[in-house]
C-alpha cells in the first residue's frame, strides 16, 4: 500500500508539473519536455551503405554523412520528421522512401536487433543497420575513418557455426587510423553474426570453457547483427590477423578495413 501511495503521490505532482509548465512562460516549455523523453528512444545512427548515415533524434531523423551521390539529397536533409510513438520500439511520422533516398511520405519505421525497419505506405519496406557515428563525410560501405579513407581489405565471408576464420593484412608505416569493420551490405541478406578478434603479429586465441575468452588486440562481440569493429589510432606497421568466429551461429558479413595516412 505504502508503495502504490508513492507510486499516485509522484505521478500527481510529475502532472501538477505539467500544468506548470503550460502556465508560467518562464517555465521549459511542454514541448521540449516532449523532445527529451524521445532521447532514448527515437534515437542512434544508422548506416545506409555507400557511406550515407541517418541520425535519429527527437522526433526526426537527418542525414549526418554523405556517401556516393544521390541526386536532390545532402547532408543535413532530413530522413524522417514527426514521428510519434505507436508502440514498443514503433513509431509512425514521414519517412523516406526508395531505399531512403525517395520523398518524406507517410510510413512507419521500428527497431528490431539493432536494425530500423522502414515501411512508407505505398512503398516497399527497407531495413538499415545500426553504425558508428561519422561526421567526416565516410565513403564505402560501413562508415567509420573519413573520406581520406583507403580500403585495404573489403571481402565477403561466411562460416559455420564455430568456424574461425582468418584473414591477415599488412599495415604500411604512417598510418595514423585503422578501422576493422563488419556489417550487412544494404540490399543483400547477410547475417552479421561473427564475432571478431584483431591480434598483431600472430593468430588471436579464443575459448569457450571455462568462459568465453581471447587473446587478442581487440575483441568485438556485439549482440545480434550488430556491426563489429575494431578501431586503431596509429597503429604501428606489420602483419594483424583478423579472426571471424561463429559463437553460436552461421555467418555471412562483409569485411572490410580501412586506414586514414
Amino acid at each position: 500500500m505504502k508503495n502504490r501511495f508513492c507510486f499516485m503521490n509522484k505521478l500527481a505532482t510529475l502532472m501538477l508539473a505539467i500544468a506548470l509548465t503550460t502556465t508560467f512562460s518562464g517555465c521549459k516549455k511542454v514541448s521540449d519536455a516532449i523532445e527529451e523523453a524521445w532521447e532514448g528512444y527515437w534515437a542512434g545512427v544508422f548506416d545506409l551503405g555507400d557511406g550515407w548515415q541517418v541520425e535519429l533524434s527527437g522526433e526526426r531523423a537527418t542525414f549526418v554523412t554523405a556517401g556516393s551521390s544521390k541526386t536532390g539529397i545532402n547532408s543535413g536533409d532530413p530522413f524522417a520528421i514527426g514521428m510519434a510513438l505507436t508502440g514498443n520500439n514503433k513509431w509512425r511520422g514521414y519517412v523516406r522512401n526508395n531505399n531512403g533516398f525517395g520523398f518524406l511520405v507517410w510510413g512507419n519505421a521500428e527497431i528490431i536487433d539493432n536494425k530500423l525497419k522502414i515501411t512508407p505506405d505505398g512503398s516497399a519496406s527497407y531495413t538499415i543497420n545500426k553504425g558508428v557515428k561519422n561526421t567526416g563525410g565516410s565513403t564505402g560501405t560501413g562508415g567509420g575513418v573519413g573520406s581520406n579513407a583507403e580500403v585495404l581489405f573489403d571481402q565477403k565471408v561466411s562460416g559455420e557455426r564455430g568456424d574461425k576464420k582468418i584473414f591477415k593484412i599488412t599495415v604500411p608505416t604512417g598510418v595514423k587510423q585503422m578501422e576493422i569493420r563488419t556489417t550487412e551490405l544494404a540490399g543483400s541478406y547477410y547475417y552479421n553474426m561473427a564475432d571478431m578478434f584483431v591480434r598483431k603479429g600472430s593468430d588471436p586465441v579464443v575459448v569457450l570453457t571455462p568462459t568465453y575468452s581471447w587473446t587478442a588486440d581487440c575483441g568485438s562481440v556485439e549482440s545480434n547483427r550488430a556491426d563489429e569493429a575494431c578501431t586503431f589510432t596509429n597503429p604501428a606497421s606489420g602483419v594483424y590477423h583478423i579472426m571471424l568466429y561463429g559463437y553460436n551461429s552461421s555467418f555471412t558479413s562483409q569485411l572490410i578495413v580501412k586506414i586514414v595516412k
